[in-house]
């Protein structure tokens, strides 16, 4: 048995929530990978019981984050968000109903656009990097969705390499 949220039942939808917000240098307590990493295990930790799933993107100075689940847990888990000191000029970029989840698998995705920062890159992508206090909800949820996709076709990959 998976550890992971079953596959919705087709007539069940799954709430998708993503935001951006800027860093708020000031809140931080430790260095900004130390703060990520420390981050990131609560927030799995937090996603698991509440049956949330999601990804979180790093800029140099943003962040952009996918909660999905059913909207009573997604909900709580931005409550939580809202009240984070670290998150300043949070935006809601996107909040619809979707028949699935598109990262099943991922109590948290992490994605780090840090070090992709001078590279060329697709226009929905470089216009995040370049100006992510601009950048559309459709840009980020192209996004996450080839962010998705890669970890399906890694987790696939991965599979048959076994057998």
């Amino acid at each position: 048995m998976s550890d992971f949220p079953e596959q919705e039942d087709l007539t069940m939808s799954v709430t998708q929530l993503c935001y951006r917000s800027r860093i708020h240098w000031p809140a931080l307590r430790y260095g900004l990978d130390e703060e990520v990493e420390r981050s990131l295990t609560r927030i799995r930790r937090i996603n698991s019981m509440a049956g949330v799933t999601g990804a979180l993107i790093l800029t140099d100075n943003h962040v952009f984050q996918l909660l999905e689940g059913p909207w009573p847990s997604v909900k709580r888990t931005f409550e939580c968000v809202l009240e984070d000191k670290r998150h300043s000029d949070l935006t809601v970029l996107s909040n619809e109903e979707q028949d699935f989840r598109l990262f099943h698998n991922s109590w948290m995705h992490f994605c780090d656009l840090r070090e992709d920062a001078d590279r060329a890159h697709p226009g929905f992508l470089g216009n995040l990097l370049a100006h992510p206090d601009r950048t559309c909800g459709e840009e980020v949820m192209e996004l996450l969705l080839l962010l998705s996709m890669n970890m399906s076709e890694n987790q696939l990959t991965n599979r048959l390499a076994l057998m």
